[in-house]
């Protein structure tokens, strides 16, 4: 269930720690914060793809190529994408399986974005999600995903603004 008054980590505009705020507080006041992103890929070269919770504050029933979070106050980006993994899917992930892409600044939603990627190799009917968070599942061409994100074809998809230079850096392996 979604938390508004969940304690979210706030930093200034450099990233640089402030406080914990609300959740909702954050949002509505635009304070800028930091969040996880971790992409699964396996090795078919699919993504892991999940529809959003009509439960969730933003961009309820879209779909999203990553699963992530809010960071908590006094938690590192690896620490926190290793757990919204774990929550949202229930899989056992370990930190030294995950990538880092990058820190992104998103200036419109005001969020320092950590980007991992993980290879995984399970099966998606065996995954357990929590249908708070996750509405549905499904695996994807990374082919497919990219040009439904940098066409922007379909508008029920989120696109953050990181998504061409991420793809760049999948290519590069």
């Amino acid at each position: 269930m979604l938390n508004k008054k969940e304690e979210i980590f706030v930093v200034d505009e450099n990233n640089n720690p402030i406080e914990s705020r609300p959740r909702d507080e954050a949002h509505s006041k635009g304070l800028w914060h930091r969040n996880s992103h971790v992409w699964i890929i396996n090795s078919r070269d699919e993504i892991l793809c999940q529809k959003r919770s009509l439960k969730k504050d933003s961009n309820p029933g879209f779909w999203e190529p990553f699963f992530g979070g809010h960071l908590k106050p006094n938690q590192e980006y690896l620490e926190s994408a290793v757990q919204e993994v774990n929550e949202e899917l229930g899989l056992s992930v370990r930190k030294k399986d995950l990538t880092l892409f990058k820190i992104f600044k998103d200036r419109d939603h005001k969020e320092f974005q950590s980007i991992f990627k993980i290879l995984w190799y399970g099966d998606i009917s065996k995954i357990k999600f929590d249908k708070d968070e996750v509405e549905e599942l499904k695996l994807l061409p990374i082919s497919e995903v990219k040009d439904t994100l940098l066409t922007k074809k379909n508008y029920k998809w989120t696109i953050i603004g990181y998504e061409t230079e991420f793809f760049e850096w999948l290519e590069k392996g």
